[in-house]
């Protein structure tokens, strides 16, 4: 992905050298309603500024389902027919995106939904033979920087620009990626409903660049983990300090979840 001009200029601090913190939230906090004031003081706690992005597919497939719309996935990516397309927009963005800011908002945390075609947020190439699918090329933060100033937290559904200016349906955590890495972020934290990556049954505090590549080969990642492991290591690659997988456990004080490392962050470590 990479940043347009305006992106790559050094973002305003508001009041100081403030870091940047990403969060993907999916999973049982975009379902479980008893999740939103953990997720709001999990947020309060960081310092500096944060922004969400989230998914939403359950929701998607749901709302398919009941509409009686075909959907499948091919390589972790939901093949998406301009009828489908709809349906995914108007569960993110018009659905999805406003519940989560208003939960968060009603928890004292003031937080606006947005989508990534507002103002062209997030633009997006679309991937052959998928349909309306799409994966991010340039991210211009300026509705971002506009919230944060405002004092509000930014909650960006995936549904993205496409180079013709209609929607794309981009995969959540590849969104959030594409957000941190502009706004150059010091953390991405990747909340599903998993509590971390497991290994030999047990969800594991961190994994490096051999450990993913050995249990990938092995078939211990696999599915839609193998994808989100694959992508949080395109984060650690890129700079990102903190990158982790995590899951309920995190926001009810438990297990904080699976630091991905990068290979040469692992060697500076050792």
């Amino acid at each position: 992905m990479s940043r347009n001009k305006k992106a790559k200029e050094p973002l305003p601090r508001f009041g100081g050298p403030l870091p940047v913190r990403v969060y993907k939230v999916g999973g049982p906090a975009l379902e479980d309603p008893a999740l939103l004031a953990p997720l709001a003081a999990e947020l309060r706690r960081q310092d500096g500024h944060v922004v969400l992005v989230h998914g939403g597919g359950r929701q998607i497939e749901r709302m398919l389902a009941a509409l009686g719309i075909e959907s499948a996935f091919v390589g972790g990516r939901r093949a998406t027919s301009p009828e489908a397309m709809a349906v995914v927009e108007m569960v993110l963005s018009g659905g999805t995106s406003k519940q989560l800011a208003g939960g968060l908002s009603a928890c004292g945390l003031p937080a606006v939904g947005i989508s990534g075609r507002d103002a062209g947020l997030i633009r997006a190439e679309l991937v052959p033979g998928l349909g309306r699918v799409g994966v991010p090329f340039s991210v211009h933060p300026d509705p971002i920087l506009a919230l944060w100033t405002a004092g509000l937290v930014p909650v960006i559904a995936p549904v993205s620009q496409g180079p013709d200016g209609a929607a794309v349906n981009v995969n959540a955590d590849e969104a959030a990626l594409a957000v941190a890495q502009a706004l150059f972020a010091q953390s991405l934290v990747y909340l599903s409903d998993v509590d971390g990556v497991r290994v030999d049954g047990q969800a594991v505090a961190a994994l490096d660049e051999g450990e993913i590549a050995r249990r990938t080969a092995d078939g211990t990642i696999a599915g839609g983990m193998a994808m989100k492991v694959g992508t949080a290591l395109q984060a650690a690659r890129a700079g990102i300090a903190e990158v982790v997988i995590a899951g309920r456990a995190r926001l009810e004080g438990g297990f904080a979840g699976t630091r991905v490392v990068a290979a040469a962050a692992a060697e500076a470590r050792a």
